[in-house]
């Protein structure tokens, strides 16, 4: 979700996707964590609403309940036309939620099945962040799934702090567009190796980052727990503006999530 401009419009033209390593065997890993979202609210043991950031992502998030909810075993966010009905002064309202501090996971395969509608200038996003300070000035988040407006295709994107400081030119491909199910279900998985970091679109591998050195700053993934976030946005750089209100609200469903973990040898 940190983007650049400039590096941003070199990424999403990569259309050779790095498909090496990351030979997954199924019985390597062990479900470890399953959320299906079958109670009647938001289990606050694993998830907290995200409040209103200064960021790209979150600056029209919101803590209001209408916007982050649970319906009929389905986790619902949506972004909607700000009402004004509070001091909230934001065209848009959106919800968000995050497992920090109550779930996350380190060197795992992780996997979300989710749908999303088509609006202009809506920011779906299933990502991971680590749970845990990192050394200045490294950086280390992945995008399992980010669309944008009406895209035929998501994106996966690896950022670290040498992704961000290095042009797209001297480095391996750290973004991929990937093929989907257009506003139907799809399962976006990730997997954290330690000289790799894959992704899978509904079981099919669509592109692998590789490790080319062994350094904190160019490869820091494998060495921290992330936590889990959910993300409806609307707006943005990237994105651009809701030139349509008219077919808000947008909405990201999240059907379950499943977290598996390397067996030990």
């Amino acid at each position: 979700m940190k983007k650049n401009t400039a590096l941003l419009i070199a990424v999403l033209h990569v259309t050779a996707v790095v498909l090496t390593s990351c030979a997954t065997q199924t019985s390597e890993w062990k479900l470890v964590w399953t959320e299906d979202f079958n109670g009647k609210t938001i289990d606050e043991s694993s998830w907290t609403r995200i409040g209103r950031g200064l960021s790209d992502w979150d600056n029209m998030m919101s803590l209001r309940p209408d916007l982050a909810y649970v319906e009929n075993g389905e986790l619902v966010l949506l972004g909607k036309v700000n009402d004004h009905s509070s001091d909230d002064t934001t065209p848009f309202v959106t919800g968000g939620i995050w497992s920090a501090g109550k779930k996350s996971f380190q060197q795992a395969r992780i996997e979300i099945r989710a749908k999303y509608n088509h609006v202009p200038g809506f920011w779906p996003a299933l990502w991971l962040m680590p749970d845990a300070p990192l050394p200045s000035p490294a950086y280390a988040e992945i995008d399992i799934m980010e669309h944008v407006n009406d895209d035929s295709i998501a994106y996966h994107t690896v950022h670290s702090r040498y992704t961000l400081d290095t042009p797209q030119d001297q480095q391996p491909p750290h973004s991929s567009p990937c093929p989907i199910h257009v506003g139907d279900w799809n399962t976006y998985a990730t997997e954290i190796h330690t000289d790799s970091i894959c992704f899978f679109v509904n079981d099919v591998k669509t592109f692998t980052y590789p490790r080319t050195e062994d350094s904190v700053l160019k490869f820091p993934w494998p060495d921290y727990p992330f936590y889990i976030i959910l993300s409806n946005q609307l707006e943005g750089q990237w994105v651009g503006p809701v030139s349509k209100p008219e077919l808000l609200p947008s909405e990201l469903r999240v059907d379950w999530i499943k977290v598996y973990e390397k067996r030990k040898q």
